[in-house]
């Protein structure tokens, strides 16, 4: 290697030079990179506004006034029980022996389901044997011997009071056998073989079936229930209360089964069975399903709808398309594509539907307004597309009924 008289390498013709950037080329990439940067922004800024600017808008349909028949309806939440249930425990004391039955079997009406120790029992029935017949003996004594009237009257009551110890023994032996007062399946058995089981207390069981015993303890020791027949017991609100009467018609779902069932209201309470913080009362119905179902299980929820009313000839509009202007229930008609504010007189609620007394005829065409929120509303309110018309079921546009979310203006008729 050759070196200048600097002390630098002489410079190499087969070596390549680096080049040095001047200050005009870095001036040139200085602003070609601006242009770039300048030019994603504005892009951005542009697509954003865009979106933001399609995400708000007002949309609007034209739907008829149609006339039909509508009905009134009353909803609640209850739950699944048969109509026929006994709790049946043994009516006398003494110790459990057998235990003919368990939980899920299938029993008729008479059938064993245990037995307690009957020898005590049967030794009482013997004395009370004895005692009758030393009581009718001494009553023929007393006639064979001419006795007063006041000893017959003795006698005979003493035959009397024996003849009724012998009947309660007899029952008591006949106790110790517990059986099946209805037909049906065994819901649950609460006592073992070698249990001690007494009378000290009475046992409980629904309106609709008879309890042959007692109990010692305040569960049964055996449960039996009909799941053939069903009833569904609830509680609806103070404010439908006048409307929900016995024998109306009654249709209830279940997750138990995709039928849809009916039945009838059996009973609804006039006393309140609870009272919320805010002071609203609830009050007990029952319902008594028809038919017989055996995929049916206690307590299982079921939802009811009670109709309390049908209406013929109604004329109504979607509910989304009343409006309040300046005190007064108006709607915007339509006429050859002119709009117009057409006051109305409105009457009882059908779901998303209001009666219309006054102010338009079948036929007429209503304008249903909305306004879709912005991008920057949160999650949840996206997610209510059928409340402006973009989501199925009765709430959406497209599906035929009115908007979601509308309300009667005041004054409209609730469904009651």
């Amino acid at each position: 290697m050759t070196t200048e008289e600097t002390g630098f390498p002489a410079d190499n013709p087969d070596t390549p030079r680096r080049r040095r950037m001047t200050w005009k080329k870095w001036l040139v990439l200085g602003l070609a990179a601006v242009v770039v940067l300048g030019g994603a922004g504005i892009g951005t800024f542009l697509l954003l506004r865009g979106d933001q600017a399609g995400a708000t808008g007002t949309f609007s349909r034209t739907v008829q006034v149609e006339k039909g028949t509508q009905t009134l309806t009353v909803g609640f939440d209850g739950t699944l029980s048969p109509q026929k249930e006994s709790d049946v425990s043994f009516a006398v004391s003494g110790t459990v022996t057998k235990v003919k039955v368990k939980a899920g079997d299938t029993v008729k009406k008479g059938q064993k389901l245990a037995t307690i120790d009957d020898s005590e029992l049967q030794n009482a029935v013997d004395l009370a044997e004895a005692n009758l017949t030393t009581a009718k003996a001494n009553l023929s004594e007393v006639y064979d011997n001419d006795g007063s009237s006041a000893a017959i009257r003795s006698a005979k009551a003493q035959v009397t009071s024996a003849s009724a110890a012998l009947t309660s023994a007899e029952q008591d032996l006949e106790d110790a056998t517990l059986r099946a007062p209805i037909a049906g399946t065994v819901a649950s058995v609460d006592v073992e073989v070698g249990d001690t089981v007494g009378s000290s207390s009475s046992s409980s069981s629904s309106s609709s079936s008879t309890s042959s015993s007692s109990s010692s303890s305040s569960s049964a020791q055996f449960v039996i229930i009909a799941t053939s027949k069903w009833k569904v017991e609830g509680s609806i609100g103070a404010a439908d209360l006048s409307s929900v009467k016995a024998g109306q018609k009654v249709s209830v779902t279940t997750d138990a089964t995709t039928d849809t069932l009916t039945g009838t209201v059996a009973s609804v309470g006039i006393v309140a069975t609870s009272t919320s913080d805010d002071g609203t009362a609830t009050f007990p119905v029952v319902v008594k399903l028809k038919g017989t179902h055996t995929d049916l299980y206690s307590g299982t929820t079921a939802t009811a709808s009670i109709t309390t009313g049908t209406y013929d000839d109604v004329l109504t509009v979607p509910t989304a398309a009343i409006k309040t202007e300046n005190g007064k229930t108006v709607v915007t008609k339509v006429t050859d594509g002119s709009e117009s504010t057409v006051g109305v007189e409105i009457g009882k609620v059908f779901g998303s539907y209001t009666q219309i007394t006054s102010g338009l005829s079948e036929g007429d065409s209503v304008l249903i307004s909305f306004t879709r929120p912005s991008s920057t509303s949160t999650s949840s309110s996206d997610s209510q597309g059928g409340s402006f018309g973009f989501g199925g079921g009765a709430g959406g546009l497209d599906g035929g009924g009115a908007p979601g979310g509308g309300a009667p203006p005041a004054g409209a008729q609730g469904g009651r």
